[in-house]
């Protein structure tokens, strides 16, 4: 089917033609497009079973067509309902239904009685009428064998896929039946923990879970197509690597924790299915592209920007790698977050490049190739992508001779090696067992608590793999075999082995595990965790360790995480307190604790790291250079080089980026007084090196300003306080419900129900708002970062703010009822019950909404005061004269001692002299600069002074542009960022915009 005539034939089923048209169009589509044989398309199949007639029938598809699905919807709802049901009675056989009406595709299973919907509906578009295909394709399949491209794979077997659908649904119904099954749930508890210990919060939760499971069925079933072009018969064959190990190559693929699915005959055939659903592509010509596209398309992007993954495109992965590895055949390489791979296959390439070019054997070449080259990560599914990565980085040479056997080194493991602790003055590999029935990670010191069981490892076995591998098969055999402990203790003597006891005791410890059927996963645990330890050995640290370490904020991290990383980052002598606490990053304690571990003394680092590593103030001690380790000796470097990608590098990372470049050094020294400045936009986000080279200019540029100036600057940083975390908004923030009884509302007790807007996050997006009367005292209106434009107020919303006269502290319900607040006490009972039971951390209800005292401080309220937008390109700020308003945390504000002095420091903060002289302090997003916050008292505003003639014509011209303004007509309902641009480009045709500009750059100057 030519492209004119699919474009064609799109755009008339958009315009939704007509019942007889669709089938028409959908039959040219089947056969056409997709190559179906006209004779296996059955028409007005007659169902005599239930008295209808089947639109349309394709092998086990259903097409329910209808002319708009808008309004027919529960009429293509009953009519499947019916047919599904048949045809699977009558054929044994499961079927999909898909209703359509052209515009929309939606399709359907009938389960437990119930028609379902798989996934979300489908809208083909003239702008992409291949895709319309590939879904088509997904329903139908009609193709034995289909070509990997990106959009086929992400349509058939990515997240928005039906197949992908219907494994989840197929997953938790088997999950629930072995949830129970110990050696399950020990599975899917130590992926928690692996998961929760490395990125900072509890991320696994049931679904995650399964998400996870059909993924590694999935890349499992890729890597052992694109490898070795067949799928075993079995499932459990694939799941373990067993085509893998026939080859002699050990450690491609192997049993791990979502061989869960195996403990159920449903689940052995599921996975089948699933495998066989990919076989359906030839992933025989596979590249590293498809690989990292297709994991790119398959983990969640919600989930990657939760665990801080931002992944390097090969462009720059391989200008990295090329830049940093000087010598090939000679340097060591370890990519410590090494995710699907990306830096690996650049390092092997250049390995296998540079050894051709020397002449090697292919054999020595591949030898070498995996002696030199290395990587960790803590993801169970990137690790299986970066293998299969690994493998096709050395295919081409494989082919023209390769080793007996050779091990692939990628590790399932924890790079910072958080699992390495202290015992009785010696340093143990710990691996936690969480309890049975245990959810959630707390902090190490509450395992023997919790009754959780931790196997010690001697530090010194762990950085022996042949040793380390050979007693950990020992304590498993002789576990089965249920020998004493003296037979352990007696193998280990003949040996000279230290730390005997330390092993008998974790040999003990896995025999009382296998007597409560949790022993199966121990081996591929330990061995996979003991092996970062190994790399960061004296004869296995890497000449240059390069990657992409994860990126996670201080406040996105548990309180469990955050008390670990804070210990550790202090120890290092990164972590910077006061209000930047909660900016501190783990990506700069992942590059200092990875020079610490794994670089040679005379070794060079290579990270990505977030643009604000350059100048930001959590990132001062970083900038040092000088880390301190507990258990380590201390480690010096010295920034060499610096890449830097502000915002307009387009498409590339959520948030701009840099690269530094670092090796050893005996002192400190400070960062080069220059930086390599990219800027363009690429083609495409994984431009090939020859698109990026073309697309982006570079050039040197000074080293972005310290943002450290902040201590200097306008005496007013000290007045201005942010205003108060307001949040779960759906708790405080609330819309008055209309009464309609015929006595009305009580005026002194209004209505209220939580307001519901869809910017509200999980989990409180789910749950139903609190809803009840409120005394009117406490009925605040509150001013969000959206409720300001340049001089003018937008609508401020409500909120319920407990804070009642002589009180430095917000009511809870008690002490509101206590006072005869008894609406108040019923509403904040609810609330606190919801915050109870769906809340983060350790603090109440109260001390979150009080946070920082950021609320109670606005207590009792000013009169006049100034507040302007924490947040945004463009500033806005405004004088605001209320007794009652409220400010919440996306506005600073500060009382002011006239209304002069509010119009002047107005005039100050909306022009746009001093925007353009605080974003060199901003950090960037994808659109450019953007948070304000203080950064704009590194200038130096002086305090007002009515006297002085410029202060008194700027707050003037201020109280003529607040008069303006106040006409400007903006639209009911119209979004806050076009009523700030219409007000700023009402201001600036006026001209009183380029009279304030001007007077705030003679303040400025000084003059």
């Amino acid at each position: 089917m030519d492209k004119d005539l699919l474009e064609q034939t799109v755009t008339e089923l958009v315009s939704k033609p007509g019942h007889e048209k669709v089938r028409t169009l959908l039959y040219m589509l089947l056969t056409r497009g997709l190559g179906a044989d006209s004779a296996s398309i059955d028409f007005e199949k007659q169902v005599p079973e239930v008295r209808g007639r089947i639109d349309a029938l394709l092998g086990r598809t259903v097409f329910e067509v209808k002319s708009d699905l808008k309004r027919e919807s529960e009429d293509a709802i009953a009519q499947l309902s019916r047919y599904l049901p048949e045809r699977e009675r009558a054929t044994n056989a499961r079927f999909v239904g898909v209703a359509v009406d052209g515009a929309t595709f939606r399709a359907y299973e009938f389960r437990e009685g119930n028609l379902q919907l798989l996934g979300p509906e489908f809208k083909p578009s003239p702008e992409e009428p291949r895709a319309i295909l590939g879904w088509l394709e997904s329903v139908v399949t009609v193709q034995d064998r289909m070509p990997p491209d990106i959009r086929s794979i992400q349509l058939h077997l990515g997240r928005e896929s039906v197949g992908y659908h219907r494994a989840m649904r197929d997953l938790r119904a088997i999950w629930g039946r072995v949830a129970g099954n110990a050696e399950a749930k020990l599975k899917r508890d130590l992926w928690n923990r692996l998961l929760s210990v490395a990125y900072g919060a509890d991320v696994g939760d049931d679904d995650l879970f399964l998400q996870h499971t059909y993924l590694t069925i999935v890349t499992k079933a890729i890597a052992t197509l694109a490898l070795t072009d067949n799928l075993p018969e079995d499932p459990a064959d694939l799941m373990s690597g067993a085509p893998f190990r026939q080859l002699g190559i050990v450690g491609a693929v192997e049993s791990d924790f979502f061989d869960w699915v195996l403990s159920n005959e449903d689940g052995r055939a599921l996975a089948g299915r699933i495998a066989g659903h990919a076989a359906r592509f030839d992933f025989a010509q596979v590249d590293v592209d498809i690989l990292k596209g297709l994991y790119e398309s398959l983990i969640d992007p919600a989930q990657r920007h939760d665990l801080g993954e931002y992944y390097t495109p090969d462009w720059l992965a391989a200008r990295i790698v090329g830049h940093a590895v000087r010598d090939p055949l000679t340097e060591r390489v370890i990519d410590p977050a090494c995710g699907s791979g990306t830096f690996l296959f650049h390092a092997i390439r250049r390995v296998l490049d540079a050894a051709e070019a020397a002449g090697l054997p292919p054999t020595e070449a591949v030898a070498l190739a995996v002696e030199k080259v290395a990587g960790i990560d803590v993801h169970p599914v990137a690790v299986i992508f970066a293998r299969a990565t690994y493998l096709l980085a050395l295919a081409p040479t494989l082919r023209k001779g390769r080793p007996a056997s050779l091990t692939v080194p990628v590790y399932l493991g924890d790079a910072l090696q958080w699992s390495v602790h202290e015992f009785h003055g010696e340093q143990d590999l710990e691996i936690v067992v969480p309890a049975e029935g245990e959810t959630g990670v707390d902090a190490p010191e509450e395992d023997a608590a919790r009754g959780r069981v931790v196997l010690r490892f001697p530090f010194d076995a762990a950085e022996n793999p042949g040793f380390f591998d050979e007693a950990l098969e020992t304590m498993l055999r002789l576990g089965e075999q249920d020998q004493p402990a003296a037979a352990f203790r007696g193998w280990l003597k003949e040996r000279g082995v230290k730390g005997v006891e330390t092993l008998v005791r974790t040999y003990q410890d896995l025999k009382k595990l296998r007597q409560s059927g949790r022993n199966h996963i121990w081996g591929y645990v330990a061995r996979n965790l003991s092996r970062p330890i190994w790399l960061a050995s004296e004869g296995r640290k890497a000449d240059v360790v390069v990657g992409n370490p994860p990126w996670v904020a201080y406040r996105r991290m548990s309180p469990a995480m955050q008390k670990r990383f804070k210990d550790a980052a202090v120890a290092a002598g990164l972590f910077v307190g006061g209000k930047s606490a909660t900016a501190n990053d783990l990506s700069a304690y992942f590059f200092a604790r990875c020079v610490a571990l794994y670089m040679k003394r005379s070794g060079r680092i290579a990270f990505v790291l977030p643009y604000a590593a350059m100048s930001r103030e959590p990132y001062k001690l970083f900038r040092k250079g000088a880390f301190k380790e507990r258990g380590f000796q201390g480690a010096t470097v010295r920034f060499m080089e610096a890449w830097a990608f502000p915002a307009d590098v387009q498409p590339l990372f959520p948030v701009p980026a840099c690269v530094l470049f670092a090796e050893r050094s005996t002192v400190p020294k400070p960062p080069p007084a220059t930086v390599r400045a990219f800027a363009g936009f690429l083609p495409r986000r994984d431009a090939n090196e020859a698109e990026a080279a073309r697309a982006l200019t570079e050039k040197d540029e000074p080293w972005p300003a310290d943002d450290g100036t902040a201590r200097r600057g306008s005496p007013y940083r000290a007045r201005f306080r942010q205003g108060a975390t307001l949040v779960p908004r759906r708790l405080i923030i609330v819309e008055e419900v209309p009464d309609r009884g015929r006595l009305g509302g009580n005026p002194a007790a209004p209505l209220v129900r939580g307001r519901v807007t869809n910017q509200d996050k999980k989990p409180w997006s789910g749950i139903e708002p609190v809803q009840g009367p409120v005394e009117s005292a406490f009925l605040h209106p509150v001013l969000l970062g959206e409720s300001i434009a340049p001089y003018r107020i937008l609508a401020p919303v409500i909120g319920v703010i407990p804070m009642a006269e002589g009180r430095e502290e917000p009511l809870d319900a008690a002490a509101a009822g206590g006072r005869g607040h008894h609406y108040l006490a019923s509403w904040l009972r609810k609330a606190e019950e919801l915050w109870s039971a769906h809340g983060t951390g350790k603090m109440s209800f109260g001390e979150r909404i009080n946070f920082y005292r950021l609320l109670a401080s606005q207590f009792p309220i000013s009169q006049e005061r100034i507040v302007f937008a924490a947040s945004g390109t463009n500033p806005a700020a405004c004088f605001l004269r209320s007794d009652s308003a409220v400010i919440e945390h996306g506005l600073y504000w500060a009382p002011v001692t006239s209304a002069a002095e509010g119009r002047f420091l107005s005039a100050v903060l909306n022009s746009e002299t001093t925007r353009a002289r605080v974003e060199q302090w901003q950090s960037t997003g994808q659109w450019g600069a953007r948070h304000f916050d203080k950064v704009v008292f590194n200038l130096p505003i002086p305090l007002f002074d009515a006297a002085n003639s410029l202060h008194a014509a700027l707050a003037a011209a201020a109280e003529r542009a607040g008069g303006f303004v106040a006409e400007v007509p903006l639209k009911e309902g119209e979004h806050f960022t076009r009523a700030r641009r219409r007000i700023r480009d009402a201001l600036a045709e006026d001209g009183v915009a380029a009279e304030i500009d001007a007077l705030v750059a003679k303040l400025l100057d000084g003059a």
